[in-house]
């Protein structure tokens, strides 16, 4: 695999930000402007469990001259823990991912379901219909439209609220996403074509993530993320090089337009690009044939 890349640099790639498709503020198109704007190079989308936003965003990425990576932020469930792979340059159409998407979708509608439920139980007044209103253009449903519901019916005065009261992990009407296993999930991004690559792990509470990625077949590890402090990147980075994975990075952008967590806040150098592309040309795939 390839060597530790650094990450923070005055141009490049962000290899994670979100769109209107999964739980973004602006449409896929909106989000490669953006990224034009902010001087990017190139851009990953890497919306939560789906690909409904790569063709339009890469026909917007195309007319503007900015190199597009096909990327989506898959979730997936160990030790009771939501764990997020991000899967880069996989065929977007093939059958097998979309098989997992539409899985994940439907795992998605019964928890949003449950959480409405769990709601009701509490004397909140929400429908289900409420919460799809709210998802109307995004083909992921999740917390943040319970949230948005919320917000619109004048149960909570913000979506920050309704995490804080209720939504949040641990919370009342926290519901535990069920998904399918992780190594499921990291043999079908790598048998179409992709590169998984574990999402912030410093969010994920961890003393010791060799231990607990040790059995994961990932290709690399995000190491430049706005939540992730200097000695937890230090952390990480040496767990990349002890495992011989790729380092990245990306701002994790939903639409927030403040200059510290805007999107290009965090970048990795195009070198980058090529070497997940050599990396995924360097794995057979389960015909034998070469990666293009």
């Amino acid at each position: 695999m390839g060597s530790v890349r650094g990450w923070e640099v005055a141009e490049g790639a962000d290899l994670h930000v979100h769109s209107s498709a999964s739980d973004g503020r602006f449409p896929p198109r909106e989000v490669i402007r953006r990224a034009y704007g902010a001087g990017l190079s190139a851009v990953a989308l890497t919306d939560h469990d789906t690909v409904s936003g790569l063709e339009e965003a890469k026909c917007e990425a195309d007319r503007l001259g900015i190199t597009f990576v096909p990327g989506c932020e898959i979730s997936v469930h160990l030790q009771s823990r939501e764990i997020h792979l991000l899967a880069y340059y996989f065929d977007a159409k093939h059958p097998e991912l979309l098989g997992l998407l539409s899985t994940i979708h439907e795992m998605r509608k019964e928890r949003v379901r449950r959480i409405v439920r769990k709601l009701n139980d509490l004397g909140l007044p929400l429908q289900t219909s409420d919460v799809e209103t709210e998802a109307c253009v995004s083909a992921s449903i999740g917390r943040n439209h319970v949230a948005k519901a919320l917000v619109r019916k004048g149960l909570v005065a913000s979506r920050r609220e309704a995490f804080a009261s209720y939504l949040g992990d641990g919370r009342s009407a926290c519901v535990p996403m069920e998904t399918p296993k992780p190594t499921a999930v990291l043999d079908i991004v790598w048998s179409v074509g992709g590169v998984p690559v574990i999402a912030h792990p410093g969010l994920y509470g961890l003393e010791d993530p060799e231990a607990f990625f040790r059995d994961w077949d990932l290709g690399g590890v995000e190491v430049g993320h706005p939540s992730q402090a200097a000695d937890v990147r230090a952390v990480l980075k040496q767990w990349a090089a002890k495992r011989g994975l790729l380092v990245t990075g990306g701002s994790d952008w939903h639409g927030d337009e403040s200059a510290r967590l805007g999107i290009g806040c965090e970048r990795v150098g195009l070198d980058l690009l090529d070497a997940l592309r050599a990396l995924r040309r360097s794995r057979d795939d389960p015909h034998g044939r070469r990666r293009p």
